[in-house]
């Protein structure tokens, strides 16, 4: 509420002075500067009045009274700049946080509503390629910057586990496949088995393959029961995976859900009039009006495709409020196309693509086909590396140990979930250090440095900060002399802090997760700036207090910031 405080206390005697909506003048004083004045500006042709903006600037700047939050008003040009009192900018900020605590940055909203959103979405038996790496980490922030928007959230893994090609690895397993190595390494070992069958397939393997499928669409015990089984270990593994990364689905999903919701779609499609059949007996539906050609929805042959299994799905869904789908860039034509099927079928509205581009140089020292599973443990392996260069860190790490949960971890087990902890943070932040539509070349050396933009640096600073707490021991409280904290350092350090709540929105509004994570690397370097200069240790009691009130909101709204994108912010290194 800080800066919003502040934006209200200035749009409240403008409006009286312009006879402008409070509101429009609010948002277009924008975020605060981290400035020593002029933190506020308002653009006064943006009023789009008939006066000289100017003339009316220096006007408004002569009549604008001075009050308890801000300083002064002065002219620029058209732009009309406002500067605030330091002090008590400093104290709502740091009040606000510490009355917030983990809920800074959050928003509310006047009415629930519920967001259904579709990410990763691996395909059993095949690798986890890129593109499903990057789905997995945006659709991970999505669904965080949704719940902090106030969303109630449904985070779905629409797995590809149904069609021809399963139908191709339960013949490949019958020929190929081990059942200890199935226990094992589930996800690895149907890759293999599906690789092997594909080298070796043959028309009659081929039809085999269809034969198979058709017994599973026609409900064959057996058929089903090896297939939930597969389906099953290979969930289970992907969890395990997942929780590295700290992610969980509200659900598994898959195309085979969608089966018994096929016939009914094809009711509504032919009652709203939307199905045009070809010569050849295919069902299309003619989007050209729209710039979208004309999709399948049903093949010559009477089976449907995935994007039937998709629009079937909407009915499974039960029409969610609002749905969201983090898919490759490559991807839009079709996901155009079924959004408007749903909007003419009156099946759901409100529906939207996160699109992003592609990961380029990704391999694997277990070859060029990538595993989720192997990204992190090279990521975990580098990290490891590094730690164990800093002799006397690794023995203090090993000796004190971390808490995770409730669990307090020493010895190798503390350097190993630090290394792993680290080695995501890695990946994440390289995943969304950009704008998500760019394309990207994946780098483990430059992603795991300590110095740079870097999740690692990131988590040094968060327990860089945890280490001063710990080691002043000075308390943390709000009942503290605020006048002592002169320092520019401090008052652009309270600036930065106070800029995150905006920052969330406007990363929400642009599903930019790239906007959080630039200011984080805002926030840690006016963080180790204010570090360099405002000591604690040493201070006098008073000023520590205050001191260490400035830090710990500092720390707490870059752990909320971590959180945000997807990373636990480690409290020991």
């Amino acid at each position: 509420m800080s800066a919003t405080q502040f934006r209200q206390a200035i749009a409240r005697q403008l409006s009286r002075l312009t006879s402008c909506p409070e509101s429009q003048l609010a948002g277009l004083l924008g975020t605060p500067k981290p400035t020593l004045q002029h933190q506020f500006g308002l653009p006064i042709p943006r009023l789009q009045s008939q006066r000289d903006s100017v003339e009316w600037c220096n006007e408004l700047a002569r009549k604008f009274e001075p009050n308890d939050l801000i300083e002064q008003a002065s002219a620029r040009g058209p732009f009309l700049q406002f500067s605030v009192r330091p002090t008590e900018y400093i104290k709502q900020t740091l009040l606000q946080v510490h009355r917030e605590q983990s809920a800074f940055g959050c928003h509310t909203r006047d009415t629930p509503q519920t967001v259904v959103i579709d990410y990763s979405s691996p395909n059993i038996a095949k690798p986890f390629h890129a593109g499903h790496l990057r789905s997995t980490i945006l659709g991970n922030f999505v669904k965080r910057i949704h719940q902090a928007m106030g969303y109630d959230v449904m985070g779905i893994n629409y797995l590809g586990d149904w069609g021809k090609q399963y139908g191709l690895l339960a013949v490949g397993f019958e020929k190929f496949g081990d059942e200890t190595l199935l226990a094992k390494d589930p996800i690895h070992h149907l890759y293999n088995v599906y690789v092997k069958i594909n080298t070796e397939l043959t028309e009659d393997l081929d039809h085999q393959a269809n034969v198979y499928f058709k017994r599973m669409e026609e409900g064959d015990p057996s058929a089903l029961s090896q297939w939930k089984r597969f389906r099953e270990l290979s969930i289970d593994s992907y969890a395990s995976v997942y929780k590295r990364l700290g992610i969980e689905f509200e659900r598994y999903s898959g195309e085979s859900e969608t089966e018994p919701y096929i016939q009914p779609l094809y009711e509504l499609l032919q009652s709203k009039q939307l199905i045009t059949e070809t010569s050849d007996g295919a069902w299309i539906i003619d989007l050209s009006a729209y710039g979208l050609g004309s999709p399948i929805v049903r093949r010559a042959d009477g089976t449907s495709l995935y994007l039937t299994r998709d629009l079937a799905n909407l009915i499974l869904r039960r029409s969610p409020e609002k749905s969201i789908y983090v898919v490759g860039y490559e991807q839009s034509l079709y996901l155009q196309q079924m959004f408007k099927i749903a909007e003419l079928a009156s099946l759901a509205t409100n529906m939207h693509h996160v699109a992003f581009g592609r990961v380029l140089g990704m391999s694997t020292r277990k070859g060029t086909v990538v595993f989720l599973q192997d990204i992190l443990d090279t990521a975990q392996e580098k990290m490891r590396k590094s730690i164990k260069e800093n002799v006397r860190k690794c023995e203090e790490l090993m000796s004190l140990g971390i808490q995770m949960g409730d669990k307090q971890l020493f010895g190798q087990q503390a350097v190993d979930q630090v290394a792993d902890q680290l080695g995501t943070s890695a990946v994440i932040v390289q995943d969304l250090i950009s704008k998500r539509i760019k394309n990207y070349t994946f780098d483990y050396d430059r992603m795991t440095a300590s110095r740079g933009y870097t999740g690692v640096y990131l988590q040094y600073t968060h327990a860089r900060m945890c280490a001063i707490e710990r080691k002043t021991q000075t308390r943390i409280s709000t009942d503290c002399d605020y006048s002592l904290l002169k320092e520019k350092e401090a008052f652009e350090l309270a600036l930065t802090i106070s800029q995150f709540p905006d920052v969330t929105r406007a990363a929400y509004q642009t599903m930019e997760p790239h906007i959080v994570v630039q200011y984080l690397f805002r926030l840690a370097q006016v963080m180790s700036q204010a570090n360099s200069s405002l000591r604690i240790k040493g201070a006098d009691p008073n000023l520590a207090e205050a001191r260490m009130l400035l830090f710990w909101s500092a720390r707490t709204t870059l752990s909320n910031g971590l959180k945000l994108i997807g990373i636990n912010p480690l409290e020991r290194i």
